[in-house]
């Protein structure tokens, strides 16, 4: 059975239910999970435009975390955006004989989407129910034309 690599999207995280974003929440959210589920890889990733929406009193914090690896920023620029980059993760992790689940509120194309919520101060993840975005872009509407 393949090992299941949690891929977290620490912006949605961070500014859950709140006017900022907070690295207290995303790290009691993050320990929670590793709490819960031991032999669960865990990879935190964030859209650039976290570290302008922290306060500025978090920002050496963000930096050491991004430092030491336990946070990864999404390349300025890249192709796709944030989107782009969570399904890139989520293709390479397959490759390598991973079983990707995503935890955000975005839509990753192909990709199984878990559930989190938090209940009482205490951050509960559903990485066995999970939902699955597809593929197939939206049916194009026409217009009929007059003849």
């Amino acid at each position: 059975m393949p090992t299941t690599l949690a891929v977290v999207d620490g912006g949605m995280i961070s500014g859950w239910r709140r006017a900022t974003p907070s690295l207290d929440q995303l790290h009691q959210a993050v320990f929670h999970l590793r709490a819960t589920h031991p032999d669960l890889r865990v990879a935190v990733v964030a859209d650039p435009a976290l570290k302008h929406n922290l306060p500025p009193g978090e920002q050496p914090r963000l930096d050491a975390d991004i430092e030491v690896g336990a946070l990864v920023l999404a390349p300025a620029g890249t192709i796709g955006g944030f989107q782009g980059f969570l399904g890139r993760i989520v293709s390479q992790a397959a490759e390598s004989g991973l079983n990707p689940v995503v935890i955000t509120d975005r839509a990753v194309p192909d990709a199984a989407l878990g559930k989190v919520r938090l209940d009482g101060g205490r951050w509960l993840f559903d990485l066995d129910d999970t939902t699955t975005t597809d593929r197939t872009p939206p049916p194009r509407h026409t217009r009929r034309r007059r003849n």
